[in-house]
């Protein structure tokens, strides 16, 4: 059999040198060649090794949101939270509420959305599962923001008296702010009356006398055991810092990449690299290779494959790359956004101060703003 091989395998070189382009003869039969190929095949599997394993960062090239965005967990605990909303619903008996004076108090203000309400699953991924200590010592407080409340759907609904603490809508004796509500209402000037309806909330909250207060957008989704998990999160920032703003529940990660403020680090940081192995290939070749290393694989090596290298670690993401450690630590830039957040009940009302102060704008981008002007800590939960 062999010797059968033999003279078609000597054929199939004979070949090759005869017909293959010169260059492409140099990359079969040098060594020079054939480590580039060898390299070059590495990458390509290094990229589609990439596209299985970071498709899910959205500070990678290799990001994919059709396959990211698949609701696995997300759409078992909304089947949890829609039982909970139809249970509540369809019961004649009342709920648990929580105590007159809670350790926490939180607050949804909710508006009405075209098609599905996203609030009711919302409010049911917060309520299902708590144990009835829990439940109560969260005191729930949901704002109708509509100057006619009968305009969200939800105003009527059953399960929003059986399970609700407060029903929280617009005072109409005040007659001068309600007119000012109706007009932003009609102007559709959502970030004096985003404002205003967050310091409501705060203000509604505070009055309660609860030690922590969590203002919950209407659109989020809470885990299982959010509650344990948020009072033990405040424990560990109660522990690092006395004074602190806010402790974010969540934030996303797509203003977590690399950054352009950062590049003269990257660049650094690059450029160590490739000397780095310029150094080791240079000390290798005059301790042990004197004659195998050359001054071309040097330069590939420097100029070629290490900044391959290199730009694959950057388009990998730095979420992935560098993935901030579990647990709860200070985030004072990239986090977003308002889903979720904890204050102290003394610091809740200074930020009532400060967003009457300003009257207008987006609440997370005034308390960034606030917190890097006077130096305050903001805590976030990494999952």
């Amino acid at each position: 059999m062999l010797s059968k091989i033999r003279p078609a395998a000597h054929s199939l070189i004979d070949l090759i040198r005869t017909e293959t382009p010169i260059h492409v003869h140099r990359l079969l039969t040098t060594g020079a060649g054939r480590t580039f190929l060898g390299f070059l095949l590495l990458y390509l599997l290094l990229i589609q090794l990439c596209r299985h394993t970071f498709y899910r960062d959205p500070t990678s090239a290799f990001f994919e949101p059709s396959r990211a965005y698949d609701h696995v967990y997300s759409r078992q605990r909304q089947q949890q939270a829609d039982d909970f909303i139809f249970a509540a619903n369809s019961s004649a008996s009342q709920y648990p509420h929580g105590d007159p004076h809670p350790t926490m108090c939180l607050g949804i203000a909710t508006v009405e959305r075209s098609g599905e309400q996203y609030v009711r699953p919302a409010f049911g991924s917060l309520m299902e599962g708590l144990t009835e200590d829990e439940r109560k010592n969260i005191f729930t407080v949901v704002l109708i923001g509509h100057t006619d409340p009968q305009q969200h759907p939800i105003y009527h609904e059953t399960w929003l008296e059986h399970t609700a603490d407060k029903l929280l809508t617009y005072d109409t004796s005040n007659a001068t702010q309600f007119d000012l509500l109706v007009k932003w209402e009609k102007d559709k000037d959502y970030r004096r009356k985003a404002i205003f309806d967050y310091t409501y909330l705060l203000e509604t909250c505070i009055d309660t006398g609860a030690v922590w207060i969590t203002m919950i957008e209407d659109d989020t989704l809470a885990v299982k055991g959010w509650y344990p998990r948020a009072m033990a999160a405040l424990d560990v920032a109660d522990s690092k810092s006395t004074e602190w703003l806010y402790l974010r529940l969540f934030f996303t990660e797509q203003f977590f990449g690399w950054n352009s403020e950062f590049w003269p680090t990257y660049l650094l940081s690059s450029i160590s690299i490739v000397t780095t192995v310029a150094i080791l290939l240079l000390a290798l070749r005059r301790l042990r290779y004197p004659t195998s290393i050359s001054n071309a694989a040097i330069l590939s090596a420097c100029f070629v494959y290490t900044p391959a290298c290199i730009l694959l670690y950057f388009l990998a993401g730095k979420v992935s790359m560098r993935p901030l450690p579990t647990g709860v630590h200070e985030m004072p830039n990239y986090g977003c956004c308002a889903q979720g957040m904890v204050f102290s009940s003394p610091v809740a009302a200074k930020v009532v101060d400060k967003l009457k102060e300003k009257e207008s704008g987006f609440v997370d981008m005034i308390l960034e703003e606030w917190a890097n002007q006077e130096k305050l800590t903001r805590f976030a939960v990494v999952p």
